[in-house]
């Protein structure tokens, strides 16, 4: 019985901690810029309009500006995650120590008790994982779009 819930804790705790970074992939791929060139050949610049220098020079100031937004999110995010990974180490350590109080029981009814003490923490421990990687999630989506929309202003 502590095996399938220990095996269970296991598994939510790695999709838990995989999804942040799968998100993260798939949307700085969507989303980042294929890059800008910060020098141009003189022979390009030379056949160049004499108003694209500056035009360049403002594009390169808009991908400096997107790249230091997304640095930023990304850093967060990150930051995010270690809080994430600290919390769930030091839940899944106290329910290991509470795992170990087990044989202390006296009756079977104690045995109960502990037993669904353990399942109830458990359960709580998946919902606030949960729910701190939708509202993360949230507040993500939600700085990601900003600083979108800002670098497209």
């Amino acid at each position: 019985m502590f095996d399938l819930m220990f095996d269970m804790y296991r598994k939510a705790t790695e999709s838990t901690l995989q999804m942040p970074f799968d998100l993260l992939k798939q949307w700085t791929q969507q989303w980042m810029p294929g890059g800008m060139p910060s020098a141009m050949p003189s022979a390009m610049a030379s056949a160049m309009p004499s108003g694209m220098p500056s035009a360049m020079a403002g594009a390169n100031e808009w991908s400096r500006n997107f790249q230091k937004r997304w640095s930023d999110l990304i850093v967060d995010g990150l930051n995010k995650h270690r809080e994430t990974l600290d919390s769930n180490y030091k839940a899944g350590i106290a329910l290991i120590e509470q795992t170990f109080r087990v044989s202390d029981a006296k009756s079977s009814d104690d045995y109960r008790r502990i037993t669904e003490d353990l399942w109830r923490k458990l359960l709580d421990i998946l919902k606030d994982q949960s729910e701190t990687q939708l509202r993360d999630f949230k507040d993500w989506a939600t700085k990601s779009f900003d600083a979108q929309k800002a670098a497209t202003a």
